[in-house]
């Protein structure tokens, strides 16, 4: 019937050989940390997110280059960008926890 989040990343992953966790929290952990700058994020980092702002990780996407970030969402897998300016991707940023790189 589709992925959440987590599931969605675990698959992708999968699809490479790369056997990751299942939950959201498992793969926040998982990996290199990298810095928390859109200039430091490669395509395949997998980016962390809060519920609300200086939360606990509840949300992972996968970022696909040029400030975009790929995740499930209940309309089904999306991109939405991360951006401290735009008005969509800011609400993004406000929640953005940081980057785990696994590969």
């Amino acid at each position: 019937d589709g992925f959440d989040c987590s599931g969605l990343i675990q698959y992708a992953y999968a699809q490479h050989g790369v056997t990751l966790p299942r939950r959201s929290i498992e793969q926040a952990r998982i990996g290199t940390e990298v810095g928390r700058e859109v200039e430091a994020l490669l395509p395949g980092d997998i980016l962390t997110f809060a519920a609300s702002p200086g939360g606990s990780v509840t949300h992972v996407g996968m970022y696909i280059g040029e400030g975009q970030f790929i995740h499930s969402a209940s309309g089904g897998v999306q991109p939405s960008r991360l951006s401290p300016t735009d008005p969509t991707g800011k609400w993004w940023w406000d929640r953005w926890l940081g980057v785990r790189r696994v590969l």
